[in-house]
Protein backbone atom coordinates (compact mmCIF):
# COMPACT_ATOMS: atom_id res chain seq x y z
CA UNK A 1 0.00 0.00 0.00
CA UNK A 2 1.56 3.28 -1.09
CA UNK A 3 1.22 6.52 0.78
CA UNK A 4 -1.52 8.98 -0.31
CA UNK A 5 -0.53 12.03 -2.33
CA UNK A 6 -1.28 15.69 -1.67
CA UNK A 7 0.22 19.11 -2.36
CA UNK A 8 2.45 21.30 -0.20
CA UNK A 9 -0.25 23.96 0.13
CA UNK A 10 -2.89 21.45 1.21
CA UNK A 11 -0.59 20.25 4.00
CA UNK A 12 0.47 23.68 5.19
CA UNK A 13 3.87 23.84 3.47
CA UNK A 14 5.12 26.74 1.36
CA UNK A 15 6.15 25.28 -1.98
CA UNK A 16 8.67 28.08 -2.44
CA UNK A 17 10.76 26.53 0.31
CA UNK A 18 10.86 23.21 -1.54
CA UNK A 19 11.86 25.01 -4.74
CA UNK A 20 14.65 26.72 -2.81
CA UNK A 21 15.72 23.32 -1.49
CA UNK A 22 16.02 21.99 -5.03
CA UNK A 23 18.04 25.08 -5.97
CA UNK A 24 20.38 24.36 -3.07
CA UNK A 25 20.68 20.70 -4.05
CA UNK A 26 21.31 21.29 -7.73
CA UNK A 27 24.78 22.74 -7.57
CA UNK A 28 27.08 21.90 -10.50
CA UNK A 29 28.16 18.29 -10.41
CA UNK A 30 25.79 17.44 -7.57
CA UNK A 31 25.13 13.82 -6.64
CA UNK A 32 21.45 13.72 -5.64
CA UNK A 33 19.42 10.77 -6.93
CA UNK A 34 15.96 11.09 -5.35
CA UNK A 35 13.91 13.11 -2.89
CA UNK A 36 10.54 12.43 -1.26
CA UNK A 37 8.84 14.56 1.39
CA UNK A 38 5.65 13.75 3.31
CA UNK A 39 3.61 15.77 5.77
CA UNK A 40 0.68 14.50 7.81
CA UNK A 41 1.28 11.12 6.19
CA UNK A 42 0.80 12.41 2.64
CA UNK A 43 3.51 12.75 -0.01
CA UNK A 44 3.83 16.40 -1.04
CA UNK A 45 7.01 16.26 -3.14
CA UNK A 46 8.74 13.44 -5.02
CA UNK A 47 11.33 13.38 -7.76
CA UNK A 48 14.13 11.31 -9.25
CA UNK A 49 17.10 12.72 -11.10
CA UNK A 50 17.22 10.74 -14.35
CA UNK A 51 18.51 8.16 -15.03
CA UNK A 52 17.41 7.16 -11.50
CA UNK A 53 13.75 6.15 -11.40
CA UNK A 54 10.96 5.42 -8.95
CA UNK A 55 11.00 1.64 -9.32
CA UNK A 56 14.74 1.09 -8.95
CA UNK A 57 16.15 -0.33 -5.74
CA UNK A 58 19.08 1.70 -4.36
CA UNK A 59 21.84 0.64 -1.98
CA UNK A 60 21.16 2.23 1.40
CA UNK A 61 24.48 1.35 3.06
CA UNK A 62 24.00 1.83 6.83
CA UNK A 63 20.39 2.82 6.40
CA UNK A 64 20.06 -0.99 6.38
CA UNK A 65 20.65 -0.86 10.15
CA UNK A 66 17.36 0.95 10.75
CA UNK A 67 15.49 -1.74 8.81
CA UNK A 68 17.26 -4.42 10.89
CA UNK A 69 16.40 -2.57 14.10
CA UNK A 70 12.74 -2.44 13.09
CA UNK A 71 12.69 -6.19 12.51
CA UNK A 72 14.41 -6.71 15.87
CA UNK A 73 11.80 -4.62 17.67
CA UNK A 74 9.03 -6.64 16.07
CA UNK A 75 10.58 -9.95 17.11
CA UNK A 76 11.22 -8.68 20.64
CA UNK A 77 7.60 -7.59 20.90
CA UNK A 78 6.53 -11.08 19.92
CA UNK A 79 8.76 -12.62 22.57
CA UNK A 80 11.10 -14.30 20.08
CA UNK A 81 14.20 -12.33 21.10
CA UNK A 82 15.12 -10.84 24.47
CA UNK A 83 17.08 -7.62 24.04
CA UNK A 84 18.74 -7.94 27.42
CA UNK A 85 20.26 -11.41 27.18
CA UNK A 86 23.74 -12.15 25.77
CA UNK A 87 23.68 -12.11 21.98
CA UNK A 88 25.92 -15.18 21.91
CA UNK A 89 23.24 -17.20 23.68
CA UNK A 90 21.46 -17.22 20.31
CA UNK A 91 24.54 -18.00 18.22
CA UNK A 92 25.90 -21.26 19.61
CA UNK A 93 29.30 -19.72 20.33
CA UNK A 94 29.10 -19.52 24.11
CA UNK A 95 31.84 -22.01 24.98
CA UNK A 96 34.47 -20.47 22.69
CA UNK A 97 33.82 -16.85 23.69
CA UNK A 98 35.71 -14.73 26.21
CA UNK A 99 34.07 -13.56 29.41
CA UNK A 100 33.74 -10.06 27.99
CA UNK A 101 32.00 -11.25 24.84
CA UNK A 102 29.61 -13.25 27.01
CA UNK A 103 28.45 -9.99 28.61
CA UNK A 104 27.50 -8.38 25.29
CA UNK A 105 23.70 -8.27 25.04
CA UNK A 106 21.47 -7.95 22.00
CA UNK A 107 20.68 -4.38 23.12
CA UNK A 108 24.39 -3.59 23.36
CA UNK A 109 24.67 -4.66 19.72
CA UNK A 110 21.72 -2.74 18.31
CA UNK A 111 22.88 0.41 20.15
CA UNK A 112 26.56 -0.01 19.15
CA UNK A 113 27.67 -0.35 22.76
CA UNK A 114 29.54 -3.63 22.29
CA UNK A 115 32.62 -2.18 23.95
CA UNK A 116 34.88 -1.71 20.94
CA UNK A 117 36.53 1.69 20.63
CA UNK A 118 36.61 1.50 16.80
CA UNK A 119 34.91 -0.40 14.04
CA UNK A 120 36.04 -4.03 14.26
CA UNK A 121 34.68 -5.11 10.87
CA UNK A 122 37.59 -5.81 8.55
CA UNK A 123 36.18 -8.41 6.16
CA UNK A 124 35.44 -7.15 2.65
CA UNK A 125 34.56 -10.31 0.71
CA UNK A 126 36.51 -12.32 -1.83
CA UNK A 127 34.21 -12.74 -4.85
CA UNK A 128 33.26 -16.22 -3.69
CA UNK A 129 29.81 -17.25 -4.85
CA UNK A 130 27.26 -16.69 -2.11
CA UNK A 131 25.33 -19.80 -1.14
CA UNK A 132 21.83 -20.20 0.19
CA UNK A 133 21.31 -19.51 3.87
CA UNK A 134 21.36 -22.80 5.74
CA UNK A 135 21.07 -21.67 9.36
CA UNK A 136 24.27 -23.49 10.28
CA UNK A 137 27.64 -22.27 11.56
CA UNK A 138 29.02 -18.94 10.41
CA UNK A 139 32.77 -18.87 9.58
CA UNK A 140 32.88 -15.11 10.23
CA UNK A 141 31.71 -15.49 13.81
CA UNK A 142 35.05 -16.96 14.90
CA UNK A 143 36.90 -14.02 13.34
CA UNK A 144 34.67 -11.58 15.18
CA UNK A 145 35.05 -13.28 18.57
CA UNK A 146 38.82 -13.39 18.19
CA UNK A 147 38.92 -9.64 18.81
CA UNK A 148 37.71 -8.80 22.31
CA UNK A 149 35.98 -5.47 22.92
CA UNK A 150 38.40 -2.88 24.28
CA UNK A 151 36.00 -1.49 26.87
CA UNK A 152 33.10 -2.69 28.97
CA UNK A 153 30.02 -3.75 27.00
CA UNK A 154 27.11 -1.39 27.51
CA UNK A 155 29.37 1.48 28.55
CA UNK A 156 31.72 1.99 25.62
CA UNK A 157 30.22 3.15 22.30
CA UNK A 158 31.73 3.16 18.82
CA UNK A 159 30.06 2.97 15.44
CA UNK A 160 30.71 -0.65 14.63
CA UNK A 161 29.47 -2.92 11.85
CA UNK A 162 30.17 -6.06 13.90
CA UNK A 163 27.41 -5.10 16.33
CA UNK A 164 24.58 -5.12 13.79
CA UNK A 165 26.00 -8.16 12.02
CA UNK A 166 25.62 -10.10 15.28
CA UNK A 167 22.02 -8.90 15.58
CA UNK A 168 21.30 -10.11 12.05
CA UNK A 169 22.78 -13.52 12.80
CA UNK A 170 20.83 -13.76 16.07
CA UNK A 171 17.63 -13.07 14.13
CA UNK A 172 18.55 -15.77 11.62
CA UNK A 173 19.39 -18.26 14.37
CA UNK A 174 16.16 -17.67 16.30
CA UNK A 175 13.80 -17.72 13.33
CA UNK A 176 15.59 -19.93 10.81
CA UNK A 177 15.31 -17.15 8.23
CA UNK A 178 17.77 -14.38 7.28
CA UNK A 179 16.92 -10.85 8.27
CA UNK A 180 16.18 -9.86 4.67
CA UNK A 181 13.24 -12.30 4.62
CA UNK A 182 11.80 -10.54 7.67
CA UNK A 183 12.42 -7.14 6.07
CA UNK A 184 10.50 -8.29 3.02
CA UNK A 185 7.56 -9.75 4.96
CA UNK A 186 7.28 -7.18 7.76
CA UNK A 187 8.14 -3.99 5.86
CA UNK A 188 8.61 -4.14 2.12
CA UNK A 189 5.48 -6.08 1.19
CA UNK A 190 3.22 -3.80 3.29
CA UNK A 191 5.10 -0.79 1.89
CA UNK A 192 4.36 -1.99 -1.65
CA UNK A 193 8.04 -2.41 -2.52
CA UNK A 194 8.48 -4.91 -5.34
CA UNK A 195 12.14 -4.27 -6.08
CA UNK A 196 14.59 -5.04 -3.28
CA UNK A 197 17.98 -6.69 -2.99
CA UNK A 198 20.58 -7.51 -0.35
CA UNK A 199 24.32 -8.04 -0.30
CA UNK A 200 25.60 -11.15 1.44
CA UNK A 201 28.78 -12.76 2.63
CA UNK A 202 30.20 -15.56 0.45
CA UNK A 203 28.57 -17.93 2.94
CA UNK A 204 25.10 -16.60 2.20
CA UNK A 205 24.74 -14.46 5.33
CA UNK A 206 22.91 -11.14 5.23
CA UNK A 207 25.07 -8.32 6.52
CA UNK A 208 22.32 -6.57 8.46
CA UNK A 209 24.44 -3.43 8.83
CA UNK A 210 24.60 -2.65 5.11
CA UNK A 211 23.79 -4.08 1.71
CA UNK A 212 20.02 -3.54 1.65
CA UNK A 213 18.78 -2.13 -1.66
CA UNK A 214 15.28 -0.63 -1.51
CA UNK A 215 13.26 2.00 -3.34
CA UNK A 216 13.01 5.60 -2.19
CA UNK A 217 9.32 5.05 -1.44
CA UNK A 218 10.26 2.26 0.96
CA UNK A 219 12.71 4.54 2.72
CA UNK A 220 9.99 7.16 3.10
CA UNK A 221 7.54 4.54 4.35
CA UNK A 222 10.04 3.44 7.00
CA UNK A 223 10.48 7.05 8.14
CA UNK A 224 6.70 7.59 8.16
CA UNK A 225 6.06 4.44 10.20
CA UNK A 226 8.48 5.65 12.87
CA UNK A 227 6.96 9.12 12.75
CA UNK A 228 3.65 7.40 13.49
CA UNK A 229 5.01 5.60 16.54
CA UNK A 230 6.10 2.37 14.87
CA UNK A 231 2.78 1.98 13.04
CA UNK A 232 2.21 1.52 9.32
CA UNK A 233 -1.28 2.03 7.90
CA UNK A 234 -2.85 1.21 11.27
CA UNK A 235 -0.70 -1.86 11.92
CA UNK A 236 1.92 -1.81 14.70
CA UNK A 237 5.32 -2.86 13.34
CA UNK A 238 7.04 -2.61 16.74
CA UNK A 239 5.72 -2.31 20.31
CA UNK A 240 4.91 1.21 21.48
CA UNK A 241 7.60 1.17 24.17
CA UNK A 242 10.26 0.15 21.63
CA UNK A 243 9.06 2.87 19.25
CA UNK A 244 9.50 5.46 22.00
CA UNK A 245 12.90 4.14 23.09
CA UNK A 246 14.66 3.32 19.83
CA UNK A 247 15.20 6.92 18.61
CA UNK A 248 16.59 8.10 21.95
CA UNK A 249 20.39 8.38 22.02
CA UNK A 250 22.07 6.23 24.63
CA UNK A 251 24.26 7.81 27.29
CA UNK A 252 27.30 5.92 25.99
CA UNK A 253 26.86 7.30 22.46
CA UNK A 254 26.76 10.90 23.67
CA UNK A 255 30.39 10.62 24.76
CA UNK A 256 31.65 10.26 21.18
CA UNK A 257 33.69 12.95 19.43
CA UNK A 258 31.40 13.15 16.39
CA UNK A 259 30.50 16.62 15.11
CA UNK A 260 27.49 18.35 13.55
CA UNK A 261 24.28 16.34 13.45
CA UNK A 262 26.31 13.23 14.29
CA UNK A 263 27.11 14.64 17.72
CA UNK A 264 23.54 14.11 18.98
CA UNK A 265 24.09 10.46 19.77
CA UNK A 266 22.80 7.09 18.63
CA UNK A 267 19.85 5.01 19.77
CA UNK A 268 18.66 1.60 18.61
CA UNK A 269 20.18 2.05 15.13
CA UNK A 270 18.77 5.54 14.68
CA UNK A 271 20.82 8.73 14.93
CA UNK A 272 19.80 11.69 17.01
CA UNK A 273 19.94 15.04 15.27
CA UNK A 274 19.62 18.76 15.83
CA UNK A 275 16.10 18.30 14.44
CA UNK A 276 14.21 15.06 14.89
CA UNK A 277 16.13 11.86 14.23
CA UNK A 278 17.12 9.73 11.28
CA UNK A 279 18.48 6.55 9.79
CA UNK A 280 21.28 7.18 7.35
CA UNK A 281 23.83 5.52 5.11
CA UNK A 282 27.11 6.48 3.51
CA UNK A 283 27.16 8.93 0.59
CA UNK A 284 23.82 10.45 1.56
CA UNK A 285 21.06 7.88 2.04
CA UNK A 286 18.53 9.25 4.52
CA UNK A 287 15.28 8.36 6.28
CA UNK A 288 14.55 11.53 8.28
CA UNK A 289 11.84 11.79 10.94
CA UNK A 290 10.74 15.25 12.11
CA UNK A 291 8.06 14.78 14.80
CA UNK A 292 7.72 18.46 15.61
CA UNK A 293 6.80 19.25 12.00
CA UNK A 294 5.01 15.92 11.31
CA UNK A 295 7.32 15.49 8.33
CA UNK A 296 9.15 12.48 6.90
CA UNK A 297 11.90 12.75 4.26
CA UNK A 298 13.69 10.18 2.09
CA UNK A 299 16.83 10.94 0.09
CA UNK A 300 19.22 8.85 -1.99
CA UNK A 301 22.41 10.30 -3.37
CA UNK A 302 26.13 10.14 -4.06
CA UNK A 303 27.48 12.97 -1.93
CA UNK A 304 30.78 13.38 -0.16
CA UNK A 305 29.72 15.60 2.77
CA UNK A 306 26.47 14.33 4.30
CA UNK A 307 26.19 17.22 6.74
CA UNK A 308 25.65 19.52 3.75
CA UNK A 309 22.47 17.62 2.91
CA UNK A 310 21.05 18.13 6.39
CA UNK A 311 22.11 21.77 6.51
CA UNK A 312 20.18 22.45 3.31
CA UNK A 313 17.11 20.69 4.67
CA UNK A 314 17.20 22.69 7.87
CA UNK A 315 17.73 25.92 5.95
CA UNK A 316 14.99 25.52 3.33
CA UNK A 317 12.52 22.82 4.29
CA UNK A 318 11.91 23.65 7.94
CA UNK A 319 10.93 27.32 7.43
CA UNK A 320 8.52 26.21 4.70
CA UNK A 321 6.58 23.99 7.10
CA UNK A 322 3.75 26.09 8.50
CA UNK A 323 4.54 28.91 6.09
CA UNK A 324 2.02 30.70 3.94
CA UNK A 325 0.97 28.23 1.22
CA UNK A 326 1.48 29.27 -2.40
CA UNK A 327 -0.52 27.16 -4.93
CA UNK A 328 1.38 28.77 -7.82
CA UNK A 329 4.62 27.56 -6.28
CA UNK A 330 3.11 24.07 -6.03
CA UNK A 331 2.54 24.07 -9.79
CA UNK A 332 6.09 25.20 -10.48
CA UNK A 333 7.40 22.59 -8.04
CA UNK A 334 5.49 19.77 -9.77
CA UNK A 335 7.04 20.73 -13.13
CA UNK A 336 10.50 21.01 -11.61
CA UNK A 337 10.29 17.62 -9.91
CA UNK A 338 9.14 15.95 -13.12
CA UNK A 339 12.11 17.34 -15.04
CA UNK A 340 14.93 16.44 -12.65
CA UNK A 341 17.90 14.88 -14.41
CA UNK A 342 21.58 14.31 -14.53
CA UNK A 343 22.16 15.40 -18.10
CA UNK A 344 23.79 12.68 -20.17
CA UNK A 345 27.20 13.39 -21.57
CA UNK A 346 27.59 13.88 -25.31
CA UNK A 347 30.35 14.60 -27.77
CA UNK A 348 31.29 15.45 -31.32
CA UNK A 349 31.90 13.35 -34.39
CA UNK A 350 32.64 9.66 -33.70
CA UNK A 351 36.15 8.39 -34.31
CA UNK A 352 37.44 5.10 -35.65
CA UNK A 353 37.41 2.14 -33.29
CA UNK A 354 40.44 1.63 -31.10
CA UNK A 355 41.84 -0.57 -28.36
CA UNK A 356 43.87 0.88 -25.48
CA UNK A 357 45.74 -0.41 -22.45
CA UNK A 358 44.65 0.16 -18.87
CA UNK A 359 46.28 3.21 -17.26
CA UNK A 360 48.01 1.86 -14.13
CA UNK A 361 46.82 4.95 -12.21
CA UNK A 362 43.21 3.76 -12.55
CA UNK A 363 41.28 3.34 -9.31
CA UNK A 364 39.52 0.19 -10.44
CA UNK A 365 41.54 -3.00 -9.74
CA UNK A 366 44.02 -4.40 -12.23
CA UNK A 367 41.50 -7.09 -13.15
CA UNK A 368 39.72 -4.40 -15.16
CA UNK A 369 42.15 -4.28 -18.04
CA UNK A 370 42.47 -3.09 -21.61
CA UNK A 371 39.47 -1.48 -23.27
CA UNK A 372 38.02 -1.37 -26.75
CA UNK A 373 35.72 1.31 -28.15
CA UNK A 374 33.82 1.65 -31.38
CA UNK A 375 30.75 3.51 -32.55
CA UNK A 376 27.76 1.69 -34.03
CA UNK A 377 25.86 2.76 -37.13
CA UNK A 378 23.17 4.25 -34.86
CA UNK A 379 25.71 6.53 -33.15
CA UNK A 380 25.97 4.56 -29.91
CA UNK A 381 29.36 3.80 -28.41
CA UNK A 382 30.27 0.23 -27.51
CA UNK A 383 32.84 -0.08 -24.70
CA UNK A 384 34.46 -3.41 -23.85
CA UNK A 385 36.69 -3.95 -20.82
CA UNK A 386 38.82 -7.03 -20.32
CA UNK A 387 38.14 -8.97 -17.12
CA UNK A 388 39.16 -12.48 -15.96
CA UNK A 389 35.50 -13.45 -15.56
CA UNK A 390 34.66 -12.41 -19.11
CA UNK A 391 34.59 -9.28 -21.24
CA UNK A 392 32.42 -6.50 -19.83
CA UNK A 393 30.30 -4.89 -22.54
CA UNK A 394 28.72 -1.48 -22.02
CA UNK A 395 26.50 0.48 -24.40
CA UNK A 396 27.15 4.21 -23.99
CA UNK A 397 24.63 6.74 -25.22
CA UNK A 398 25.83 9.95 -26.84
CA UNK A 399 23.43 12.45 -25.31
CA UNK A 400 21.28 9.72 -23.81
CA UNK A 401 21.42 7.05 -21.11
CA UNK A 402 21.73 3.43 -22.22
CA UNK A 403 21.51 0.38 -19.97
CA UNK A 404 23.80 -2.64 -19.96
CA UNK A 405 24.19 -5.48 -17.50
CA UNK A 406 27.54 -6.85 -16.40
CA UNK A 407 27.74 -10.54 -15.53
CA UNK A 408 29.47 -11.05 -12.19
CA UNK A 409 31.33 -14.02 -10.69
CA UNK A 410 28.75 -14.21 -7.88
CA UNK A 411 25.90 -14.79 -10.32
CA UNK A 412 23.60 -11.73 -10.32
CA UNK A 413 24.08 -9.10 -12.99
CA UNK A 414 25.16 -5.54 -12.23
CA UNK A 415 23.03 -2.95 -14.10
CA UNK A 416 24.94 0.00 -15.59
CA UNK A 417 23.53 3.12 -17.24
CA UNK A 418 26.03 5.05 -19.32
CA UNK A 419 26.46 8.16 -21.43
CA UNK A 420 29.48 9.79 -23.03
CA UNK A 421 31.23 11.02 -26.14
CA UNK A 422 34.33 12.46 -27.78
CA UNK A 423 35.49 15.90 -26.69
CA UNK A 424 38.76 17.60 -27.63
CA UNK A 425 40.20 14.32 -28.85
CA UNK A 426 39.43 12.42 -25.63
CA UNK A 427 36.52 10.05 -25.01
CA UNK A 428 34.79 10.44 -21.66
CA UNK A 429 31.91 8.48 -20.20
CA UNK A 430 30.08 8.08 -16.92
CA UNK A 431 28.94 4.60 -15.99
CA UNK A 432 26.33 4.76 -13.24
CA UNK A 433 25.93 1.59 -11.20
CA UNK A 434 22.29 2.51 -11.06
CA UNK A 435 21.29 0.42 -8.04
CA UNK A 436 24.09 1.90 -5.93
CA UNK A 437 25.18 5.45 -5.15
CA UNK A 438 28.28 5.05 -7.33
CA UNK A 439 29.64 6.13 -10.71
CA UNK A 440 32.61 4.87 -12.73
CA UNK A 441 34.33 7.52 -14.84
CA UNK A 442 35.97 6.34 -18.08
CA UNK A 443 38.57 8.41 -19.92
CA UNK A 444 40.13 7.12 -23.15
CA UNK A 445 43.02 9.14 -24.56
CA UNK A 446 44.38 7.99 -27.94
CA UNK A 447 47.43 10.20 -27.43
CA UNK A 448 48.57 8.03 -24.52
CA UNK A 449 46.97 4.83 -25.84
CA UNK A 450 45.31 4.35 -22.45
CA UNK A 451 42.04 4.17 -20.58
CA UNK A 452 41.52 5.42 -17.04
CA UNK A 453 38.87 3.73 -14.96
CA UNK A 454 38.12 5.78 -11.86
CA UNK A 455 35.40 6.29 -9.29
CA UNK A 456 33.52 9.51 -8.69
CA UNK A 457 33.52 8.42 -5.03
CA UNK A 458 35.12 5.09 -4.09
CA UNK A 459 32.55 2.69 -2.55
CA UNK A 460 32.93 1.55 1.05
CA UNK A 461 33.09 -2.03 -0.21
CA UNK A 462 36.32 -1.25 -2.06
CA UNK A 463 37.44 -0.35 -5.54
CA UNK A 464 36.01 -3.42 -7.31
CA UNK A 465 32.52 -2.82 -8.79
CA UNK A 466 31.72 -6.51 -8.37
CA UNK A 467 31.72 -6.03 -4.60
CA UNK A 468 28.40 -4.22 -5.16
CA UNK A 469 26.65 -7.39 -6.31
CA UNK A 470 23.34 -8.05 -4.54
CA UNK A 471 20.66 -10.73 -4.48
CA UNK A 472 16.87 -10.39 -4.88
CA UNK A 473 14.86 -10.64 -1.65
Amino acid sequence: MTMPRSTPAAEGVDGRGLLALLDAFETPGHGYHSLMVARHGRVIAEGWWAPYTRGRAHLGYSLSKSFTATVLGNLAGRGLIDLDVPVLSYLGAWESASAKWRRVTVRDCITMAVGHTADAWEWRGDHARAVAFDGESDPLLGLILARDPDGEPGRRWAYNQVATYLVAQAIAAVTGEPVSVHVRRLLLDPFGCRSARAQRTPHGRDLGFSGLHVTTESILALAQSWLDGGVWQGRALVPADYARLAPRPTTASLSSDDVGDWSYGYGHSFWGASRGYRGDGAFGQFAIVLPEQDVAVAITSEVDVMQDVLDRLWQHLLPAVGGIPDPDADARLAVRLAELEHRPWSGGEPRPGLRVRRDPASQLPEAYGAAGLHTTASGRHLLTIEHPSGELVTMIGDGQWLESRWATPAGPELPVLASGGWRSGVFGAQLRLIETPHTVLVTIDPATDSVRLDWRLVPLTGSDPFEAVSFPI
